[in-house]
């Protein structure tokens, strides 16, 4: 019985060191065409947009499928990690064409 304790004590141990390995959870990510920042909203109704301000105060408007932007519009406030494909310039506006999007955990920010 005593084996079969310490078995069950190291199996459940080395799931635990498996799972925290496999998630990243916004750790590790590659600099390239990625920005942290909080989600905000700008701009007036009907005309407002999703964006991200960064840590330096800049500002980026989100291009963003239907369903990401229905999960950011919940989310302002929020720091994230925004994976882009694109980023564009029109009339002095900077817009990232939105892949990917990483929630940051409090501890990072």
């Amino acid at each position: 019985m005593e084996l079969f304790s310490k078995i069950f004590v190291l199996l459940l141990i080395l799931i635990t060191v498996s799972f925290s390995a496999c998630c990243n959870c916004g750790k590790n990510l590659d600099d390239s065409n990625t920005i942290k920042g909080i989600i905000t909203v700008i701009g007036n109704e009907p005309f407002t947009k999703l964006a991200i301000r960064t840590d330096e105060n800049k500002i980026y408007v989100l291009q963003v499928s239907k369903e990401l932007k229905d999960e950011l519009w919940k989310k302002q406030g929020n720091y994230y990690y925004i994976k882009y494909g694109e980023l564009r310039e029109e009339e002095g506006i900077k817009t990232l064409v939105v892949e990917k999007i990483i929630p940051i955990i409090r501890d990072e920010k």
